[in-house]
């Protein structure tokens, strides 16, 4: 039995808390428990994306992180490449950019392994971090969200659900509720802002904060799903929309078409032409929509989190054996 200590450097309900708790539910199959101290693990599984905001410093404990590290103690880090980019634009605070990269570089040096979401975010990482600590490990999907058939939609509406910022690429959210003659759908918090006084959308209905529960019931019900997204680490409402057999309409970068392969409609982000185009083809031909969710369906089956527990499981393993070394700069 491989005991492990999992931490987290971001608040909830950050989608690395998602990520946590499905991973470490999984892993009870898989000969792994949580350790109730880190002094007592056998590995400290860090998550972390931000390391900067003001709910993180208060939550997490930085002074045990440092005193983890001096320890013998192996630390994994599970990771997105939003710091290595190289475009500050696309976080929330684009000033602490240079600082967040420098100190997720002064853990990921220290660190005995290195959990990349995707292949998208190990390239991005390798001219930062020495390429042999790196495993691409893939998120899971709840079983709930799985259906067999593309659910029949009598009433279709486009769904768009995310937390807004400037990474969700809120304008090009807008622009095509806009210019769409059918219900559009937006779940998540920060919407509201965006769509005041925008002219010709009263077609918009903002829900704000969904729970899960309802979350599924709008990918059942919806037609199209549309993610026009400048980032993403992975890309989990995506995989959950192909899983729900929703039809996805989405931007070409980062992980997205790596999750989505040729089972979504994918353009540039900025390319809003392409998107209305492709979201009103799919609602004008049903059998297009259906056999394109269909295919979708499908591709979901090759990711759950029965297989990322197992996966990490193997990175625990390696770093347990040595095979992955850690390295001289670690803190003395």
């Amino acid at each position: 039995m491989v005991h492990i200590d999992f931490q987290t450097l971001t608040d909830a309900p950050a989608s690395e808390h998602i990520y946590l708790e499905a991973l470490r539910d999984a892993l009870l199959d898989q000969a792994v428990t949580e350790a109730s101290d880190w002094r007592d693990a056998d590995i400290v599984h860090l998550f972390e994306v931000n390391c900067y905001t003001i709910a993180a410093l208060r939550a997490f404990r930085y002074p045990t992180l440092v005193r983890m590290l001096r320890t013998d103690t192996p630390v994994v880090v599970s990771t997105d490449d939003l710091y290595f980019t190289g475009d500050p634009e696309l976080t929330a605070r684009p000033r602490l950019y240079r600082l967040n990269h420098r100190t997720q570089s002064w853990l990921f040096d220290r660190a005995d392994a290195i959990i990349a979401i995707s292949e998208s975010v190990r390239e991005n990482l390798t001219d930062h971090v020495d390429p042999a600590k790196i495993h691409v490990v893939h998120h899971g999907i709840n079983d709930r969200y799985r259906v067999n058939d593309p659910p029949q939609t009598t009433d279709p509406f486009v769904l768009h659900v995310s937390l807004a910022s400037k990474r969700k690429n809120p304008e090009a959210v807008v622009e095509a509720a806009r210019r769409l003659d059918v219900p559009f759908v937006v779940g998540g918090s920060g919407w509201d802002e965006y769509f005041q006084n925008v002219e010709k959308t009263d077609n918009v209905e903002r829900l704000g904060y969904v729970t899960e529960d309802e979350l599924i019931d709008l990918y059942h019900e919806a037609a199209v799903f549309y993610f026009p997204t400048l980032h993403e680490g992975f890309g989990l409402p995506v995989l959950e929309a192909m899983a729900a057999g929703c039809a996805v309409v989405a931007s070409d970068v980062y992980a997205v078409p790596e999750v989505a392969g040729d089972t979504a409609v994918l353009h540039g982000p900025t390319d809003v032409d392409g998107h209305v185009e492709a979201i009103e083809r799919l609602l004008d031909d049903h059998g297009q929509r259906y056999e394109l969710a269909a295919r979708a369906i499908d591709r979901s089956q090759q990711f759950s989190w029965k297989k990322t527990a197992h996966e990490t499981t193997e990175v625990y393993r390696s770093v347990l054996n040595g095979e992955t070394s850690r390295v001289s700069s670690r803190i003395r």
